[in-house]
């Protein structure tokens, strides 16, 4: 696949991503963890060499041809594709999680990656005031997608969050972790659509919330259908009191990126 990324175009991409974002709305990542799996991997393997060896040559080219029309002190990093940096970026934040890093740690990365400001605008740690009904609340992200989409709270959690309670009785059942996970976010979100005063408060950073979609980024890749059933039933609970609510493991959250941006 050609270069999709150009100054001021960023249609290809937003394609895609309202494409993912469509079939997460209808699959669970499991089902998606399957597909990424069978498809995207070994295409990904089989075109790899070509790909990499394009990429290469690109990048000589155009560091050449910036020495000649440029200077000799060449920033060798502005030569790389924006995939290069992408692929790099999301390398970067699996390496982060294999090493038990911590939220803080892996919304930096996130962030600073430029993964997310591709089709949002990307605000951080956005302060909800305490008032007579509520408490101070403080959200991880703020998503503003470019286009018509609504806006997303996200809420990141390490890797290492468990997601499933695998002792007592039943012997698998939703880990407490994760159960106040959930709750903090959908605090989050019914605030932002209950409370007016916040609401008006939000409007500083140029936000309107109207029905905002909540992202829980925690833990890493389940093993089977059944455990990923838990999480889908966390969802649709949210649905039912009028809450878009999705949960991913750290894993389905980047194969999700790097289909994105590959």
């Amino acid at each position: 696949m050609n270069r999709i990324f150009t100054q001021g175009d960023l249609g290809l991409f937003l394609s895609f991503r309202n494409s993912e974002r469509a079939i997460r709305a209808q699959c669970s990542e499991h089902v998606i963890m399957q597909g990424h799996d069978a498809l995207y991997t070994p295409i990904k393997r089989a075109t790899g060499p070509v790909r990499e060896a394009i990429e290469q040559a690109t990048t000589v080219a155009v560091r050449n041809a910036a020495r000649r029309t440029v200077s000799e002190n060449f920033d060798t990093n502005t030569a790389l594709s924006m995939r290069c940096r992408h692929q790099r970026a999301l390398a970067e934040l699996r390496n982060l999680l294999e090493n038990g890093a911590k939220e803080r740690a892996l919304q930096n990365a996130l962030v600073e990656s430029g993964l997310l400001a591709l089709n949002c605008r990307v605000i951080q740690e956005v302060t909800m005031n305490p008032t007579d009904n509520y408490r101070g609340m403080r959200m991880d992200l703020v998503l503003d997608p470019m286009t018509d989409e609504p806006v997303q709270i996200v809420e990141l959690k390490r890797g290492s969050l468990l997601l499933l309670a695998r002792r007592g009785k039943p012997t698998e059942r939703l880990a407490q972790q994760l159960r106040r996970a959930v709750e903090q976010l959908e605090g989050y979100g019914n605030r932002v659509d209950s409370d007016a005063a916040t609401t008006i408060d939000l409007e500083r950073h140029g936000l309107r919330f109207e029905k905002p979609e909540l992202r829980l980024i925690a833990g890493r890749r389940l093993s089977d259908a059944h455990e990923y059933h838990l999480l889908s039933r966390v969802e649709t609970d949210a649905s039912d009191s009028n809450l878009q609510l999705q949960i991913y493991t750290w894993d389905g959250f980047l194969a999700e990126l790097e289909r994105i941006v590959d």
